[in-house]
C-alpha cells in the first residue's frame, strides 16, 4: 500500500477514540487496513474510515505508528508491506519495522440489525448531545443514567441525569420513526470529537458564504445498535440496555421567582468563594434582594467569602444553596443572560440560558443556623437578650410600692 504521510496521520488521529489503552484483547490496539477502509474497534465503539488508498489487509499498531509519523514529512508517500508477523514502513528518509498479528484475528464487524434510518442535521443535534452528556452519571450502579436518552420522532428530546441534577432539551427538527435509546457517554464524547475533526468536503466553486451557511447532515441507522454516518466516518455504538426516567417530569412547574444575571459576573462570584465552599461539604448559598444577588461560602472556623452582582429579581427575595461544583459546570464557557429559577430552598433549581438545555439541580439542605440571612432576621437576633425575664419579675414589686407612697404623700 502507498498513501501519503499526512493522509495516514489524519486517518491515524480519527481513529484514535476507539482505540484501547488497556486491553484484555491486545489485537484491538492495532488499526485494521482493508477493502479501502481504516478501522479501530474497542469493542463497544467502532469506527470505520472511508480510505481509498487502503489496499491490501494489514494491522498497524496504531501507537507505536501514530508516534512515528510526527517525524515523517507529510508529504512524502509511505509504503506498507506485511509479511507473516513482520510489518515495514518505509518512506524516502527511512524506514521502521514492527511485530504485529494476523488481520484475521482482528474482531469482525459486528452486524447492525437495522430497524430505521434518517438524516437530521448534524450541526444542531451533536452539540445538544454534547450538552447533556455532561450530565450523566459516573456509578455504574443505575446503568442507565450513565448514557444520553434520545427519544426521536415529531421533535427530538435529548436528556441526561445523574440523580442529583439534569439536562433536558427539545429540538425541532423531524425524524422517520418513533425511537428510544440511551447512548453511552463516551460514544457520545467519541461523536462529538469525530464531528469537529471532519469538516465536510465542500467543491471549490461553492462561495465562501456558501460554504458557512451549509447544513451538515448525519445519518441514524438505528437498531440493536447505533450507527451514525457522516462524511467518510462511520460510527458503530451498542447501546444501553433499559427504559430511561420520564426526565420531561422530573422538571418542576414554573417557580414565581426568578433571578436573571449576566453570566460571566456570576462565575466570577462563584469561583470567589469556591474554595472555601469545598472546604465545607460544597455549600454554595445565592442570597438574592431587589437588585442584588449575593453569593457566599462560609466554614466552621468563621471564615467566610461572598461575591455580589447585579441581578433582576421577580418575585421578591429570597434563597438557596447548591454544590458549588453544579454551578462551575454550568457557568463554563458561558456568556450573556442566566436565569435562575426558584420556589424555595428546598425545591429544584432551574436554570436557562438562551439555546442552551435546560438544567435542573436539587438544592443542599443546611441547618437552619447556617441559612443565609435575610433582611427580617437582625430584627429577630435580640431574643436571646430577652431571656432573662424571669429574674427580674420578683423585684418591680418593692418599686412599685415606693411609687404607690410618693403619690399618697402628694396628695
Amino acid at each position: 500500500m502507498q498513501i501519503r504521510v499526512d493522509r495516514l496521520r489524519e486517518a491515524f488521529d480519527l481513529l484514535q477514540p476507539a482505540i484501547p489503552r488497556k486491553t484484555t484483547l491486545p489485537v484491538t490496539q492495532n488499526v485494521l487496513i482493508k477493502d479501502g477502509k481504516a478501522i479501530a474497534n474497542n469493542l463497544e465503539q467502532m469506527i470505520i474510515l472511508d480510505l481509498p488508498e487502503a489496499e491490501g489487509e494489514y494491522l498497524i499498531p496504531h501507537h507505536e505508528v501514530s508516534a512515528l509519523l510526527k517525524y515523517v514529512p507529510g508529504d512524502e508517500m509511505i509504503s506498507v508491506e506485511q509479511e507473516g508477523d513482520a510489518l515495514r514502513l518505509s518512506w524516502k528518509g527511512g524506514k521502521a519495522d514492527y511485530e504485529t498479528k494476523s488481520p484475521k484475528e482482528y474482531p469482525p464487524i459486528p452486524e447492525l440489525k437495522e430497524r430505521t434510518r434518517g438524516s437530521v442535521d448534524g450541526d444542531r443535534l451533536i452539540p445538544a448531545m454534547m450538552s447533556v452528556a455532561d450530565y450523566c452519571a459516573t456509578d455504574e450502579a443505575r446503568l442507565v443514567l450513565t448514557g444520553v436518552s434520545l427519544s426521536l420522532g415529531e421533535t427530538i428530546e435529548l436528556a441526561a441525569g445523574d440523580g442529583f441534577r439534569m439536562a433536558y432539551q427539545i429540538l425541532v427538527m423531524p425524524f422517520p420513526a418513533e425511537e428510544n435509546v440511551i447512548i453511552p457517554a463516551r460514544s457520545v464524547r467519541i461523536i462529538g470529537a469525530l464531528w469537529k475533526k471532519s469538516p465536510p468536503p465542500v467543491p471549490l466553486g461553492d462561495s465562501i458564504v456558501r460554504q458557512i451557511m451549509a447544513k451538515r447532515q448525519i445519518e441514524l441507522i438505528v437498531g440493536d445498535k447505533l450507527g451514525l454516518h457522516f462524511g467518510r466516518i462511520t460510527l458503530l455504538t451498542q447501546l444501553i440496555e433499559g427504559t430511561a426516567p420520564s426526565y420531561a417530569k422530573l422538571i418542576p412547574q414554573e417557580p414565581p421567582n426568578k433571578i436573571r444575571v449576566f453570566a460571566p459576573d456570576l462565575d466570577r462570584a462563584v469561583r470567589r468563594c469556591a474554595d472555601v465552599a469545598a472546604e465545607n461539604n460544597g455549600i454554595l448559598r445565592l442570597n438574592w434582594t431587589e437588585d442584588t444577588l449575593t453569593v457566599s461560602a462560609r466554614k466552621g472556623d468563621g471564615h467566610s467569602v461572598e461575591g455580589i452582582a447585579r441581578a433582576q429579581i421577580e418575585g421578591g427575595a429570597g434563597w438557596t444553596a447548591a454544590n458549588v461544583k453544579y454551578f462551575l459546570g454550568y457557568l463554563k464557557g458561558k456568556d450573556g443572560l442566566v436565569s435562575i429559577g426558584v420556589t424555595d430552598p428546598q425545591s429544584p433549581i432551574l436554570f436557562r440560558h438562551g439555546a442552551s438545555p435546560l438544567v435542573v439541580v436539587m438544592p443542599m439542605f443546611v441547618e437552619e443556623k447556617s441559612e443565609p440571612k435575610t433582611e427580617e432576621e437582625p430584627e429577630e437576633e435580640p431574643e436571646p437578650e430577652a431571656e432573662p425575664e424571669p429574674e427580674p419579675e420578683p423585684e418591680p414589686e418593692p418599686e412599685a410600692k415606693v411609687k404607690v407612697k410618693t403619690r399618697a404623700k402628694a396628695k
